[in-house]
């Protein structure tokens, strides 16, 4: 048995003869995630149930040959013990497999905890069983491997054979119990228990104010945000507001010496921005994060110094006493987009170079996300082009072996591994566009697809294992493959340009807020008086920057609607909703729709937008927009995200979210941070009506943002007025045909003129 330490083993006796817990409360935007979390009242043990797919396994598991094996990761938060864990586990078994000698071994961090068996009714359908898992192997960080061990005759068999096979279904669920363990108060587990690493769901941090905050406040609320949001990354974040109380879980608390609660009486003034971290005082085994200082600006200070990671912290309390603020990021120096001007080795897509590497009698495959600036200009280009390197062990003469490459679930190249051959090299074309077929060489053909902001490049080797024939010993000696970490993916052929607006583009990765990493040319817009739900989508929203840009928004402008009219020229983002109409009817004429609380009008909606137009605004125009424009009234709920063209500055972009009340702008949020609906906003116009989005293009007119140089513009733009074109041409051929026939009436002059001399 694998060792554990005394004071876990405690914690979990305690568990297990029944100790209790508060259950947790739930503030304004405190919704439960993606893996359906609970709090147990009878047990007061958190409960969560998370599927294989949520953990990572983005496909099912395929376990193949006599003794196949999978395995996923999961973990255990700092400041939880696991006090229950059980595996709803879904599974399709060959046919062919011997019942009675046959079956699934399942191990925690490689010590067996369960053993399926194979049945003659259990190889007939596909099947659920529910595994009770000991709690008592696991640890901070996890490993769940599943091993088949498969035969399909009592006589010499081979080991590889096309009927030993068993899939994994990626929908099985991992139940967990979990209890409280209580941290001391030392900032030098920051950012744990706020946010722990270790935690695969959905961040969900309140923040608490001392009454309404002031823009100062906010400001720095949002700064903190975009930094917990940039390190949540894929799990996402939100951060429910709670003005004058506390929730009954861990939560950042913004207080200056001019308030002081009554729920946290025992704080005393500071001189200075301060940061601290003390114990809930109601709910044992939480913690607030204090964000103190003598007034608001201390606030943003303490903020600013936590996202810089200038303040070294350790101890229960740390004082900031000077921060020095780095030069403002150029534009597109986001850490976690793939920059343009130059190739990028695979070594800086990844954390550790062990990621592009696999191993096994049967090779899985190697998984390298990718993350492009939204608005690089592909017209002109054949595709992203890859200098691929690996390396492999020796295939056996006679047999095939094949290097798989996808795209975004989407098939791009195969690659013939050679018999002799231990290393090797390509070069791949990743096409931006395409329809029907396209080739990236000129004897394979590829399907068409696009590559978007977020992209997941799958590479696997298919090397068929030894075997030596029928009743011949083998040698179950594993392969090992490697994509060569030198391997480069080059943009460099790629200018910024991009037809905006476009929705999607926001959705997906928040441009063209974030084409500044530290959001230096963003102004948000919010009510002079915002409820607590724009405040949370405020946060929301931030947080989502972060995620896509992996840094802290420290230069964006934080203004309310009274001062709309002088943000200067900068992108706007405004939060507000429909009770605050006469913030929106000042752009009326500018926007797809306006939505108020009882009330709404569009401009002639488009239905379906073309995708192709979205994306790059180039080639066939989509249909005419028919129609004309409408108002409605009525009560019921709507949320809406727009995009247009901003009345203040020209070529700059406004993406307001809005809604029929405050209470439903959090479903707009949602529209962009759920995978499922981010998919379906584009256009400029996208409604969110419970759980569906429609998404418009209410106006063909678009306007260009970015640069390209002055030969592809005109390329590119002569390239949509074919008509233009023709009467030029004409025009041109006009011109040489007059100089022609001018000069030739010349020459002819200039003979006559010598005939006569002569």
């Amino acid at each position: 048995m694998r060792p554990i330490s005394l004071g876990k083993s405690f914690i979990t006796l305690a568990l297990l003869i029944g100790v209790a817990m508060p259950a947790w409360a739930q503030g304004f935007g405190d919704e439960s995630n993606d893996y359906s979390e609970q709090a147990a009242t009878s047990t007061s043990l958190r409960k969560t149930s998370t599927t294989l797919r949520r953990l990572g396994m983005a496909r099912p598991m395929e376990l193949r040959g006599i003794d196949g094996a999978g395995e996923i990761g999961f973990s255990v938060r700092l400041d939880e013990v696991v006090a229950k864990a059980r595996l709803n586990l879904s599974y399709t078994l060959s046919p062919a497999l011997l019942p009675g000698i046959s079956h699934l071994k399942v191990f925690i961090n490689d010590e067996i905890v369960q053993i399926v068996p194979v049945t003659r009714e259990t190889v007939l359908a596909p099947q659920r069983v529910v595994l009770d898992l000991d709690p008592r192997y696991m640890t901070d960080y996890n490993k769940l491997r599943i091993q088949l061990i498969g035969h399909y005759t009592m006589e010499c068999e081979s080991p590889f054979h096309s009927s030993l096979w068993a899939t994994i279904s990626n929908e099985s669920t991992l139940e967990m119990e979990y209890q409280s363990a209580t941290l001391t108060n030392d900032l030098a587990i920051f950012p744990a228990p706020f946010f722990d690493a270790r935690d695969n769901s959905r961040l969900n941090l309140p923040f608490v104010f001392d009454g309404t905050p002031d823009l100062a406040t906010l400001r720095a609320a949002g700064v903190l945000a975009s930094w917990f949001g940039s390190h949540a990354d894929y799990r996402q974040a939100r951060f429910p507001t709670f003005l004058n109380s506390l929730p009954n879980k861990h939560a950042i608390v913004f207080l200056t010496n001019a308030h002081r609660p009554a729920y946290l009486p025992n704080i005393a003034p500071v001189n200075g921005p301060t940061i601290s971290m003390v114990a809930h005082p109601t709910q044992p085994g939480q913690k607030l994060l204090l964000i103190l200082g003598r007034d608001a600006a201390d606030l943003q200070l303490a903020a600013d110094a936590i996202t810089l990671g200038k303040a070294a912290m350790t101890g229960a309390s740390m004082t900031v006493k000077d921060l020095q603020y780095p030069k403002r990021k150029a534009a597109y120096d986001v850490p976690r987009w793939i920059p343009v001007g130059r190739p990028v080795r695979f070594g800086e897509l990844v954390k550790n170079p062990f990621d592009l590497q696999t191993r096994g009698i049967t090779l899985g495959g190697v998984t390298l996300n990718a993350r492009m600036p939204a608005d690089l200009f592909g017209w002109d280009t054949k595709g992203v082009l890859i200098n691929l390197k690996y390396r492999h062990t020796p295939v056996r003469e006679g047999e095939t072996a094949r290097l798989n490459v996808e795209i975004n679930d989407e098939y791009v190249d195969t690659i013939l591994l050679g018999n002799q051959r231990r290393d090797g090299a390509s070069r791949l074309q990743l096409p931006i566009l395409g329809e029907d077929m396209a080739s990236a060489h000129s004897d394979i053909n590829i399907p068409a697809f696009r590559i978007g902001s977020n992209n997941r490049l799958y590479f696997r080797f298919d090397m068929p294992p030894s075997d030596s024939g029928h009743c011949r010993a083998t040698n179950l000696s594993e392969n090992r493959a490697e994509i060569d970490p030198d391997s480069t993916l080059d943009l460099s052929r790629f200018d910024h340009y991009a037809a905006m607006p476009n929705l999607s583009f926001f959705a997906n990765n928040g441009f063209p807020f974030t084409k500044f990493a530290d959001l230096a040319e963003t102004t948000v817009v919010i009510s002079d008086q915002p409820k607590l739900a724009e405040l949370s989508t405020f946060l929301g929203v931030m947080g989502s920057m972060g995620a896509s840009t992996g840094a802290p928004a420290t230069y964006f402008k934080l203004v309310n609607t009274r001062d709309l009219d002088n943000v200067g020229d900068t992108d706007i983002l405004l939060i507000s909703d429909g009770t605050a109409s006469n913030v929106l009817e000042k752009w009326g004429k500018s926007m797809p729709a306006l939505i108020r609380a009882t009330e709404r009008s569009f401009a002639p909606l488009s239905g379906a937008v073309n995708a192709f137009y979205d994306w790059f605004g180039l080639g066939r125009k989509p249909a005419p927009i028919l129609g004309a424009t409408s108002t409605w009234t009525g009560d019921g709920p709507l949320a809406a995200i727009l995009g247009f063209q901003s009345p203040i500055s020209s070529g700059r972009s406004v993406v307001a979210l809005t809604a029929t009340s405050a209470d439903l702008l959090p479903d707009a949020l949602n529209a962009i941070q759920d995978p499922g609906k981010m998919r379906s906003v584009r256009g400029d116009l996208a409604l969110i009506g419970g759980a569906e989005v429609q998404s418009f293009r209410t106006s063909n007119d678009v306007y260009y943002v970015g640069h390209l140089p002055w030969w592809r513009w005109i390329w590119f733009y002569f390239n949509n007025h074919p008509f233009l074109v023709a009467v030029l041409g004409i025009f041109v051929a006009i011109l040489v045909s007059l100089f022609a026939f001018r000069t030739l009436r010349g020459i002819a002059a200039r003979r006559l003129q010598q005939n006569k001399k002569d």
